[in-house]
């Protein structure tokens, strides 16, 4: 099994775990559905300037804006049907828009690997209640981010930004989807302030 599949399986059932503990403890309700209106306003690309350099602002309020149904063996899905939804591009043409594009991302960060107290590879995820909270996060919920460099200091439980090329695909291992937004991290801005 390659590790990019043992890191979706760890995180897919570490977070449903965490879920269903919370759920059946607190009874949490699930989460409201964005209006119509949010998600048309949503579509619009925005920039901003980072050391001198415009990049676009992208958000989960962009990247969850739509729906995203996952078809892979854990799904329960036969090949056939898998197959076909690895021709399927179910990702709107205004995301598709910041394909290898630099963006600015605001998230929650939640490691995959730490080593010397700094993280190379992690999640950034639409928000805390997504992780552990409220709902198990569906794949446009997150990102994976690769950080060039030493990588970062971890920062969790609060909104942090960084800076990288946004990469659009939907990747497949063994029958399962292991990512649909991979970022190749440049810069990390710290807690949004």
């Amino acid at each position: 099994m390659t590790e990019s599949l043992q890191l979706v399986r760890l995180l897919r059932s570490a977070i449903a775990a965490a879920c269903a503990l919370v759920a059946a403890v607190s009874g949490s309700p699930a989460l409201v559905a964005a209006s119509p209106a949010a998600a048309a306003s949503a579509h619009e690309p925005t920039a901003a300037k980072i050391d001198g350099q415009d990049v676009f602002v992208v958000g989960f309020d962009k990247l969850s804006a739509f729906d995203y149904t996952i078809v892979d063996a854990g799904t329960g899905a036969t090949p056939d049907q898998i197959e076909a939804a690895k021709k399927r591009d179910p990702v709107p043409d205004w995301i598709q828009f910041y394909q290898d594009k630099r963006v600015l991302l605001t998230g929650y960060l939640m490691p995959l690997q730490v080593e010397n107290g700094r993280s190379k590879k992690f999640v950034m995820m639409k928000d805390v209640t997504t992780c552990c909270y409220g709902a198990v996060p569906n794949m446009n919920d997150y990102v994976v981010v690769a950080m060039k460099g030493e990588g970062i200091a971890v920062i969790q439980d609060v909104p942090v930004a960084l800076v990288g090329v946004l990469h659009i695909e939907q990747r497949y291992e063994n029958g399962y989807i292991t990512a649909l937004y991979q970022l190749s991290g440049e810069k990390f801005l710290g807690q949004k302030k």
